[in-house]
């Protein structure tokens, strides 16, 4: 099976380049919305349902 070639492939110029490179509003993004997984109650709920199945079940064998 060949592999598929573009040979034709669209110029890109270099101010639709840079109007893309806004890398700080990128950083300031990450930050506003970075939450740690673990200070979801979600997340505490998910880890004691599964500690207590856990813990019945080391304690039936």
């Amino acid at each position: 099976m060949k592999p598929k070639l573009i040979y034709n492939r669209w110029k890109v110029s270099s101010d639709e380049i840079k109007k893309n490179q806004n890398f700080d509003a990128l950083v300031k993004k990450v930050k506003k919305n970075s939450s740690w997984q673990w200070q979801s109650i979600g997340f505490w709920g998910t880890v004691g349902v599964s500690t207590v199945a856990l813990f019945f079940l080391v304690n039936l064998l």
